[in-house]
Formats: C-alpha cells, sequence, structure tokens
C-alpha cells in the first residue's frame, strides 16, 4: 500500500508544471567546481525539504534543490551551490533506463559516459559493466579498473572515481576523479584547490595523473533518461 502510494506521489509530481516527455533526458544533479561543497555527501544526502509522502515539498535553487525542467538561461545567475533534485531519493520507482555523466567547461560538453540504468539505484549505475557508450575512446564495459565508482575509494578524496592503477602517486593512471572537499589527498597531481576538482583525462584515453595531462571541468551534470 506504502508503494502505491509513493507511486501516485510521485506521477503527480512528475507531472507538475512542464511535463518532461518519456525519453527525454532530465537533469537531476548539478554541481561546480570549487564551491567547497561535498560532492559525495550531497549526492547522498536526502532533501529535507522535500516530502513526496505528504506532498510537501519546497524546492528551490536557494536550498540546493533543482526543481523539475529547470532552465539554468531563466535565472540569470547560475547558482555556485549544488544543485540536486528529489527525484534521486525515489531512484527505485522512476523506471530509470539510461544515466548521462557529463562534464562541462565554459559550457562545452568536454567528457560524458552513458550508462544502462535498468534494475539501478543511485549508486551502483555508475560502473562499468553498464556502459553504453563513452567520449573515451579507451574506456570499454570490460577494461580493467582498479577502481569504478561513486563511493569505494575511502582512504583517500577520490569520487566519481574511474581508475586503472596503482602504483604510487607517480605511475596512478586513470580516467576522471573528483577529488572532493574531505579526506587525505596523498599525490601532488590530485592537490586542485579550491576543492571540488573535477580532473579529467583530455585526451580522449586514459592519463598518467602526474603527467599533468588532464583537465578541469567547471561542471557535473548527472541526467535520467526514464521508460
Amino acid at each position: 500500500m506504502r508503494l502505491l502510494i509513493l507511486i501516485l506521489i510521485l506521477a503527480i509530481y512528475i507531472a507538475d508544471g512542464n511535463k518532461t516527455c518519456k525519453g527525454d533526458w532530465q537533469l537531476v544533479f548539478h554541481a561546480v567546481s570549487g564551491n567547497g561543497e561535498s560532492i559525495l555527501e550531497t549526492w547522498k544526502t536526502k532533501n529535507a525539504r522535500c516530502d513526496m509522502f505528504s506532498k510537501d515539498c519546497s524546492c528551490s535553487t536557494a536550498n540546493g534543490c533543482l526543481p523539475q525542467n529547470l532552465r539554468f538561461e531563466t535565472l540569470g545567475v547560475v547558482p555556485r551551490r549544488i544543485l540536486r533534485s528529489p527525484l534521486i531519493d525515489y531512484w527505485d520507482c522512476l523506471n530509470v533506463l539510461q544515466v548521462k555523466f557529463e562534464l562541462s567547461t565554459r559550457g562545452r560538453t568536454v567528457a560524458f559516459i552513458e550508462f544502462d540504468g535498468r534494475g539501478s539505484n543511485y549508486i551502483n549505475w555508475f560502473h562499468n559493466s553498464r556502459i553504453l557508450q563513452t567520449s573515451w575512446t579507451d574506456m570499454k564495459k570490460s577494461g580493467s579498473y582498479n577502481f569504478f565508482s561513486i563511493d569505494k575509494e575511502t582512504r583517500y578524496s577520490r569520487k566519481f572515481f574511474i581508475n586503472q592503477r596503482y602504483g604510487g602517486c607517480h605511475v596512478d593512471s586513470g580516467w576522471f576523479v573528483v577529488t572532493d572537499v574531505k579526506g587525505n589527498k596523498p599525490c601532488d597531481w590530485e592537490k586542485q584547490k579550491p576543492y571540488p576538482q573535477f580532473l579529467y583525462s583530455n585526451n580522449g584515453k586514459i592519463t598518467k595523473w602526474n603527467d599533468r595531462k588532464f583537465g578541469k571541468a567547471d561542471s557535473l551534470n548527472i541526467y535520467i533518461r526514464r521508460g
């Protein structure tokens, strides 16, 4: 019964305002670099001002909530804080088909990955076994990785981490990492203040981090496509 109520409330919430058609990409997370906020903590923290069970959902950019179908061009000044959609908290009920992870600099997409979202939750969609397509030419579903996860590198402040090799700071090699606000940063290559920073290989394939041949994206966006 509780599940049925949840589904009905979600249907009302999703249909409210400008409708998002099935098959369209829908932004659920927007983060900018260097604003001092923790990417991982924000991704995992439910918006306390939005309770879909009680239909009390005060969602505005002022409180870090990402409203349905937000158009940044209507805001004038794009918020520097992280914006998180309440839909993330109800991921299991949304029939998520695909997830897109996108990095941008000055409004231009510099790297992306599209994942198979079927049967996923809000954490495990980010995994190499779910890759559908990506801008990195050597990143494969069956590739070799020591980390491909949102939150598994618990020793250091490396989140949404896609890496192939450890062996000391001078040989660490990978594709992407969020150097998040909290945690130790033992390697010089990841000490890129102000935090968080979105470091990505900008040559279309894996990079050795210590060579400093990486870019720093301005923003990180996550979209879902529902069935």
